[in-house]
């Protein structure tokens, strides 16, 4: 755990103060430093090459890197001002959720039974058991109805045994 920590601080520490950033920004070169002490190495410097590589960055001023902001603020405990009574105010509310099927919505839907999942799939379950039992039955029935066309002889369905009451 202490190794992770070395590891973090060291990730999220300017290399010019040391410490955790303040307003980090990233030079082309993808080293990161405080902005305030970038500024000041800049100032006496009297260039505009990066404190580690010694690139020369061409922009007037780097931009915030906002990522590396925020995970530095994390690390180091810092919060945005007033975060803190956000944080607060979502804990006093109350959260009141009301699922609501588009369906059910509408008046005329109004009759529609909720019931649990399980429940819904057992239902289902036994409806298409039974539709399968009926169309199994069928299907023996047609079986077996053509195994007796079969059996007739061809003069006879041909003319007389058009219709049959299976």
């Amino acid at each position: 755990m202490a190794d992770k920590l070395a590891l973090f601080k060291n990730y999220l520490s300017c290399h010019v103060c040391s410490e955790t950033f303040r307003d980090p920004v990233s030079l082309s070169c993808n080293h990161n430093f405080c902005s305030s002490c970038l500024q000041k190495f800049w100032e006496q410097a009297k260039n505009q090459n990066c404190p580690i590589c010694k690139r020369k960055y061409s922009k007037d001023y780097p931009d915030v890197n906002l990522t590396l902001k925020e995970l530095a603020d994390s690390f180091a405990g810092r919060q945005k001002a007033g975060s803190s009574e956000m944080i607060k105010e979502r804990r006093e509310k109350k959260l009141t959720v009301r699922a609501v099927c588009p369906v059910c919505d509408f008046p005329h839907h109004q009759s529609h039974k909720v019931v649990p999942v399980k429940e819904a799939v057992s239902d289902l379950k036994k409806h298409l058991e039974s539709d399968l039992k009926s169309l199994q039955d069928k299907r023996n029935k047609y079986k077996q109805a053509g195994y007796t066309l079969d059996r007739l002889p061809v003069c006879c369905w041909l003319t007389q045994h058009l219709v049959y009451n299976i």
